[in-house]
């Protein structure tokens, strides 16, 4: 794997929603548990699995509305 030490080296990683292969190989490469594995796949808008160091949890990020007028309409969720 090429990218493998990109994936290694952050202390600090965030992953938002994902599925199919993408969710299959995640899981794998950090042994999911269930539960992260539901909540990256159900997709929602503002939370994430935040992983810093060995200790994982669920974080919801309150982003107000008018940001969501920098990401312009061209599609997305």
């Amino acid at each position: 794997m090429y990218g493998q030490a990109l994936l290694d080296i952050p202390c600090i990683k965030i992953m938002m929603g994902t599925d199919g292969k993408n969710l299959q190989e995640t899981r794998e490469l950090y042994n999911l548990t269930e539960a992260e594995e539901e909540l990256l796949a159900a997709k929602k808008r503002e939370h994430a699995l935040l992983m810093v160091g060995s200790k994982r949890m669920h974080v919801h990020f309150e982003i107000p509305e008018y940001k969501f007028g920098y990401m312009g309409t061209a599609g997305g969720r």
